[in-house]
Formats: structure tokens, sequence, C-alpha cells
């Protein structure tokens, strides 16, 4: 069954920060959410664009920063306590419990959709991707991340039995399939700090990481964001 946002009560609990609101306030989180934030900003023309669809917003760090840009925002996640958090830190979101892979709006009605983070607890990418299309309106623009099994992070993250589960090769196969062009990527996250790290060699390691051009080697990165358009 589908929930959708009258199906989550509105209560005076508070709702305590979530462990991903906690790791994006860390020196990993906000180098991370600065990489694609900069990167939505390059991709998506706000000026143009009235209804994004948020899809795994847990709490809101993407759907906030869209909302900064004047625009409507509907924010799914699976995760109804993640919604309740989202709702306590704002009202202009418009909060739907769903899941990616079947999501419950009509065809062709958002002008952008994000999927930042939530590729990798998906095992079902083509079904998602489809449905994600389906969803864009035709000329529309998705931004995706997801971590790269056939890097050589995914690589040591299945040594150790939590893989990535998906390899670059397979994502752009998959979007192919799927009826989106390409139009830009970007590696990222190349060093080997947990989510939650507070390290000072964050900021000595984005630099590296920036300098040496290993951003651009998107096949071989542990992270990869995309910039698909619907045909």
């Amino acid at each position: 069954m589908r929930k959708t946002e009258q199906d989550i009560p509105n209560s005076d609990v508070s709702i305590q920060e979530t462990h991903w609101e906690m790791a994006a306030k860390t020196r990993m989180g906000k180098y991370l959410t600065g990489i694609e934030t900069v990167f939505i900003k390059k991709a998506v023309d706000f000026s143009r664009t009235d209804f994004v669809l948020d899809v795994g917003a847990e709490s809101g760090r993407i759907s906030l920063f869209a909302l900064d840009t004047k625009t409507s925002v509907v924010s799914v996640d699976i995760d109804c306590v993640s919604l309740k958090r989202l709702r306590q830190r704002t009202r202009q979101a418009y909060v739907v419990a769903a899941d990616a892979r079947y999501l419950p709006f009509k065809s062709g009605v958002f002008d952008a959709v994000f999927m930042v983070e939530v590729l990798d607890y998906i095992p079902e990418l083509s079904i998602t991707m489809s449905d994600c299309n389906r969803v864009l309106k035709s000329g529309s623009s998705c931004v995706l991340s997801f971590g790269n099994k056939s890097s050589f992070k995914g690589m040591l993250k299945g040594l150790r039995g939590k893989p990535y589960l998906h390899s670059f090769k397979g994502v752009v196969q998959v979007l192919s399939d799927s009826s989106f062009v390409y139009e830009s990527s970007l590696g990222f996250n190349w060093m080997l700090f947990g989510r939650t790290s507070q390290s000072r060699l964050i900021s000595v390691c984005a630099w590296f990481e920036r300098i040496f051009g290993l951003r651009k080697l998107r096949k071989y990165s542990p992270w990869v964001i995309f910039h698909i358009v619907k045909r």
C-alpha cells in the first residue's frame, strides 16, 4: 500500500535529528553536500523549474536546498519518521511516503528529479529509473548519485561484506535503456574517511582530489553523480 501525505499524521511530538541529518553536519558530510549541491546548481536551471521531486529525501537535506531556490518541492521517502522530521523543519515541502520504485504520481509532471545518495539502497535500478523517467516532463533533468561497485573503495567494501550495489558501467547501461540522455557527471569521495568523519584532513584530501583531476575519472571514482535528461 502506498502512503501519501495524508497518511502521515500531524504530531506535536518533537522528532529528534536523524542519523543522516547529524552526519550532514560533520566535516565529511559538509564536503559531500557541497559537491552534490554545486553539481545540482550547474545541472538545473531553477529559474525555469517549478516542480521538483526529491526521492529518498530523508529529513530534507536536498529538499531544503531546492526550496531555497523558490521552487515547489515534493519530498519522497519510505521512512515516515524521517518525513515527520522534515515536516518539523519546514512546512513548505509536500511530503509523500512512497517506494522509489513505484512513484505514486501522474506521468510527466515534474521539471526535475533528484535521487541523491539513495540508489545504494535500491537493487532494482531498472525499475526505479524507468519510473523516474515516467514522472519527468520531456526534456527535464534528473540528478542522481551512487557508490561505484567497480571502484577501489567499492572493492574494499565488498571484501568487508558491505558492497555497493551498482557499477559505473551498469548504471550507464540502465540509463540508456531507460531513455535518458547523458549530460554530465562527476566523480568524488576518493578519501577513506567514513560518512560521519570529523577529520581535519578532509579539506586537504578534497583539494588533492580536485587539483589532480580525480573527479574526472568517473569510471573509477568511488562515488559518481550524474546529470541526465529525459528524451
